[in-house]
């Protein structure tokens, strides 16, 4: 009984962290109708671009399986290029989405990358995957101003209390969304041979997601009656060229005040080294997990389902488990240090694992143990920096750690072709062990903030 007793109990603890964030349920957000349109356009766009990535990852591996070819370089080629719009044009994109009307901005956006979508139903043969690198390459420089436009179409859409649970419903939906939309992905190049239905529908998906975000009754524009916006809006071609560099420079002089932060500060330098290594090992085993998977262990495609789910249930326990138990008992330090060394001992062990459904079940603590550091640093950055630096701390680490995610891919990619998928493993596993143990040193001396005081009700 009481075995039976505990387990429910963390079933309810499972559930809670699912389904509620604070004593609000996620679901009642869909009660907003804006929200509810917007929830619904971006859920089935996801499970879009769920489909086109896997079906492109699936379909490159097999024409140049059939062409005798290296694979990882052509992967690593899309990936990073793909990654490069985010970094180079990121901190603009919000800048330029705060002067327009958000709605706007992500319906254009919407259309646009429909349309290009259909550029990949032109690719027949291993020769003609550049046009899978440039359509990737265009969808992602448009997608880095509609998802700016989203985040800060929310707060106007939604009051402060419901913002957690809408950030909460979006989270679990896209994750859904993804492992969903790998597995049809998965049946239908391997059973039906068949890649026109994966863009197809990702094609239409930013379609339908248009039409949702055409029904947002809100207003996209922030209405803004400062003396210099009115003197943005009285200003020339030129003008405007000029306040952009303006700003841009302005941008950037920010952030090297938060990379200087980010490089001295004890705490923020123990959150940084998580993180690149997080992206380190993540960048590699995005490029080289499914090639890994089908050239090594022999998986056919439709496999990727069962992979990608059993990942998904490891993130959300191991996200469950920190946040409402470990957290109250440990340290921040230990907690990211013992993630981190446990996530690299799990990825060696991927690199040697040689049976599919053994697979399945180290994938599972591969997601165990992935979700923790990321959690407890983003939560100890954002309790120990103070809150006028945060902004800037955190634009500055992002960038760091996307440069670290795009070399990672890079050289896995080029890795992969001369010492095979499994060592390219084995390497990122040991250096996320060896980082997790560096982590825990730099923090050695940190503290979690003390519990507040309890005032005593004895008398003096």
């Amino acid at each position: 009984m009481t075995l039976f007793g505990g387990r429910l109990a963390l079933f309810r603890q499972f559930a809670h962290y699912l389904f509620y964030r604070g004593d609000t349920p996620v679901f009642a957000v869909l009660r907003v109708s804006d929200f509810r349109n917007l929830w619904l356009g971006q859920m089935i766009s996801f499970l879009g671009d769920a489909m086109a990535y896997n079906t492109m990852t699936l379909a490159v591996i097999r024409m140049a399986n059939e062409a005798n070819a290296s694979v990882g370089r052509v992967l690593s080629l899309i990936f990073v290029l793909s990654a490069l719009p985010s970094l180079l044009l990121g901190m603009v994109a919000g800048t330029l989405v705060d002067r327009a009307n958000r709605k706007k901005v992500m319906i254009a956006a919407d259309v646009i990358r429909g349309i290009l979508a259909l550029g990949f139903l032109l690719v027949r043969n291993l020769d003609q995957v550049w046009i899978y690198v440039l359509i990737s390459v265009l969808l992602s420089t448009v997608s880095t101003f509609f998802f700016p436009a989203r985040t800060a179409l929310l707060p106007l859409i939604l009051n402060r209390e419901q913002l957690l649970a809408a950030n909460g419903l979006a989270q679990l939906t896209h994750t859904l969304s993804l492992v969903v939309g790998a597995a049809a992905a998965g049946v239908l190049v391997g059973t039906a041979h068949a890649t026109a239905p994966g863009f197809l529908v990702d094609s239409l998906s930013f379609f339908v997601s248009a039409y949702f975000i055409a029904r947002i009754s809100t207003l996209g524009k922030v209405a803004s009656t400062s003396p210099l916006a009115m003197a943005h809006l009285a200003t020339g071609s030129t003008k405007h060229l000029s306040a952009a560099l303006r700003t841009l420079t302005v941008i950037m002089g920010e952030l090297l005040v938060g990379l200087r932060y980010v490089l001295t500060d004890q705490v923020m330098r123990g959150v940084l080294i998580s993180f690149l290594a997080l992206m380190l090992g993540l960048g590699a085993a995005n490029v080289t997990f499914v090639p890994l998977l089908i050239n090594e262990l022999g998986m056919r495609e439709e496999g990727l389902g069962p992979i990608r789910f059993s990942q998904m249930i490891g993130i959300m326990l191991g996200s469950a488990i920190v946040t409402t138990s470990l957290a109250t008992r440990y340290q921040a330090r230990d907690l990211i240090g013992l993630s981190m060394v446990s996530f690299g001992i799990m990825t060696v062990v991927v690199s040697v694992v040689r049976n599919y459904v053994l697979m399945v079940g180290v994938l599972f603590l591969v997601g165990l143990t992935i979700a923790p550091p990321q959690i407890v640093a983003a939560t100890l950055m954002q309790r120990h920096v103070p809150s006028a630096k945060l902004g800037r701390a955190s634009g500055a680490q992002g960038t760091i750690v996307n440069v670290a995610n795009i070399a990672s891919m890079g050289a896995a990619g080029l890795l992969m072709d001369e010492i095979g998928a499994r060592t390219v493993f084995t390497i990122a596993g040991v250096f996320i062990f060896v980082a997790g143990i560096v982590s825990w040193w730099v923090l050695r001396n940190v503290r979690d903030d003390p519990p507040a005081p309890v005032e005593s009700t004895a008398a003096p």
